[in-house]
């Protein structure tokens, strides 16, 4: 028995252990497999110091101007100085490191923990919300790796980073890293980084400083301090916290580092043609393109800017308002034939300031906006000869009483034209005509026509009260929308961008609609003519066809003229880049839409349209109806836009059609 149990023991045995065999020879089979995938990975991983000098073999970009001219250039190798680690101040690594691993000196290239976290998190997110990358794997990726998304390309990514340190120690790794992440306004590298936004190079980088440019990299365009300061200075305070939290500084360094104001001094091209346009277009290319591409890709990008009339806006604008003191201008001026931005004053000195009032600033129309309501009211079947109560007005709203008087009380009483209230840019008549037309159907036009600004569907929009305001830009487009014949296009700054091999990377869609019915627009157009003619813009009259709109802010914080002749639709803004400053004596006047910005404007379009350009005739594009041949002259009272009687004491005689012509005599008591 003993024996036939000892054989059925060793039977078992046998089995097992043949079994344990083939498990183990499989086991050996995978093992050498991933042994030889390793060793394969190990003999083709790119030589880091060759990685090195190829950071300083990126090709330059170059922009050109709509005539051939050079505007700029973006260097890859230029915006990328390599420093050693050894040159870096202990905060600066300190704070990359706090911010973006804050293992990176316990893991071997991969950090498993950093992984089940963000799993954690990012399922607690119901999306993506947090990345488990390590420096390293950063590396791996911006160097060694392509854009495929994969699980192989993952592994991959995970064995070159195990075998980047390995191979290169944590020093070298994040050496290399911090002379090659991006941190916007085109620098790469701490030692770009620091020279664009302090002025110095990175070996003098204090707490703050290095703070704030660790905290940069996760998202360079939202950091961005020269864009965004609020929300750079509140990114350099988390990663202050963290530095603190993980002991790299202590509670009192941080709260000293903290209380430092955010202030950058970007390095900037002194002698750059059209600075403002330049970086529009710069970040637009970002957009679509990547940041990677567009300063070292080589590319050739070809714009719509026409220098010469980029110099006579920027004398117009800045000619004028010389003083110091003096506020700021904008001007935006559009082929409104196809939505080319062909001039652009962003302010007065971007060295100064890289905030672009023309693009970014959005500050309230005043009654530039009207022109939206006089279109709106167009198309519900208004007729420029109605007539509207001009007294002052009062309606119950949502929010309580809307109470409108006209400007500075000018006019009291009596009924006028629509025309006539467009004319002189009565309050109190948009003010019935919006109650009449509807806000959300005013809105509607204005987007529609080019605004792409929010707007909220409220009485006071009628008069310029928008809650957020709309930019230069904008009202340019808008307002060509009109000049156009109704056909919308948008604004465009690129015309086309090649490779340095004349292989085009990029084409922007030329959108344009029918936003107006024709028709519709050609009375619009007569009837802002007749503003430049009569009434409000008269200071931006030309000798041939001239259309625009004034516009005035409470307090005079904001002017504007918005206007087009030729194929040029040209939007002027005055006002202060910062507060809310009111403009009561610049130059000794009050600045309203009719008087600087209006000048401004003359100066700019007198030179861009030739006097023999005319809309509707055979050089045009346009097609808006010539000015009315049945016309008188008469004197007008100021205060009541009736006819003047010789006891009225502010009178002024202009030369109206049948339409515009006033219903009565003035019967104010003077």
């Amino acid at each position: 028995m003993f024996g036939k149990a000892a054989c059925v023991a060793l039977r078992r045995l046998t089995s097992i252990l043949k079994t344990a065999a083939l498990a183990l020879s499989a086991l050996l089979v995978v093992l050498l497999a991933i042994g030889a995938y390793l060793l394969s990975i190990s003999q083709t991983l790119p030589d880091v110091g060759a990685e090195r000098e190829a950071m300083r073999a990126a090709r330059t970009s170059i922009v050109y101007a709509a005539d051939g001219s050079e505007l700029a250039r973006w260097h890859g190798e230029q915006d990328r100085t390599y420093v050693p680690l050894s040159s870096m101040p202990d905060c600066l690594r300190e704070a990359v490191v706090a911010i973006e691993d804050e293992r990176f000196y316990e893991h071997s290239g991969v950090d498993a923990e950093a992984i089940a976290r963000a799993l954690r998190v990012n399922a607690e997110a119901g999306g993506y919300a947090q990345g488990g990358s390590t420096i390293t794997q950063q590396v791996v990726k911006l160097l060694f790796t392509d854009g495929e998304r994969s699980l192989e390309r993952k592994i991959r990514e995970a064995l070159l980073a195990f075998e980047l340190e390995t191979r290169t120690g944590k020093d070298l790794v994040l050496e290399t890293y911090l002379n090659l992440v991006y941190f916007g306004q085109g620098a790469y590298g701490v030692e770009a980084a620091s020279q664009r936004y302090f002025g110095h190079g990175v070996g003098t980088v204090d707490l703050a400083e290095a703070a704030l440019l660790a905290g940069i990299i996760q998202a360079p365009g939202r950091y961005d301090p020269c864009q965004d300061a609020a929300a750079a200075q509140e990114r350099r305070d988390v990663v202050l916290r963290k530095m603190a939290e993980l002991g790299y500084i202590t509670a009192a360094e941080r709260a000293e580092a903290a209380a430092i104001p955010l202030e950058v001094k970007p390095v900037c091209e002194s002698d750059q043609v059209a600075a403002y346009f330049v970086e529009y277009v710069k970040q637009t290319l970002i957009d679509e393109l990547g940041a990677e591409e567009v300063f070292g890709g080589g590319l050739r990008v070809y714009t719509t800017l026409d220098p010469g009339l980029q110099a006579i806006a920027e004398t117009a604008a800045y000619q004028t308002l010389s003083l110091e003191g003096d506020p700021d201008a904008a001007l935006v001026c559009l082929d409104h034939t196809n939505g080319d931005i062909v001039a652009m004053v962003g302010g007065r000195d971007f060295r100064a300031d890289q905030f672009n009032l023309a693009v970014q600033g959005r500050r309230q129309p005043g009654s530039a906006f009207k022109t939206f309501v006089l279109v709106t009211a167009l198309e519900q079947g208004v007729q420029p000869q109605d007539r509207f109560s001009a007294a002052p007005y009062e309606v119950q709203v949502t929010d309580g009483v809307w109470r409108v008087q006209n400007y500075e009380n000018t006019v009291t009483g009596g009924d006028l034209t629509l025309a006539v209230a467009t004319n002189w840019s009565v309050n109190a008549v948009y003010a019935r005509l919006i109650m009449q037309v509807g806000p959300e159907a005013v809105v509607e036009t204005a987007h529609r026509m080019g605004i792409t600004s929010d707007l909220e569907a409220h009485p006071a929009i009628a008069l310029g009260g928008l809650t957020k305001g709309v930019s230069p830009l904008e009202m340019a487009s808008a307002y060509g929308t009109i000049a156009a014949a109704g056909v919308h296009s948008e604004p465009s700054a690129v015309v086309k961008v090649l490779d340095d091999t004349g292989t085009v990377v990029w084409l922007p869609e030329r959108e344009t609609t029918q936003a107006l019915d024709a028709a519709i627009a050609t009375q619009a157009s007569k009837m802002l003519h007749d503003v430049v003619e009569y009434g409000t813009g008269g200071a931006a009259r030309l000798p041939g066809w001239t259309a625009g709109k004034t516009g005035t802010t409470q307090e005079y914080r904001d002017a504007w003229f918005v206007g087009y002749s030729g194929r040029y639709t040209t939007a002027v803004w005055v006002g202060h880049a910062e507060g809310q400053i009111p403009m009561t004596d610049v130059h000794g006047i009050r600045v309203t839409g009719g008087s600087i910005p209006a000048t401004i404007w003359r100066q700019f379009m007198e030179v861009a349209v030739p006097s023999g350009e005319v809309p509707g005739s055979a050089d045009s594009d346009l097609l808006i109806a010539p000015p009315p041949v049945q016309q008188r002259e008469v004197t007008i009272c100021v205060e009541s836009f009736q006819i003047a009687t010789p006891l009225c004491p502010n009178t002024v005689t202009v030369t109206l059609d049948a339409a515009s012509m006033p219903s009565g005599t003035c019967s104010l008591n003077h």
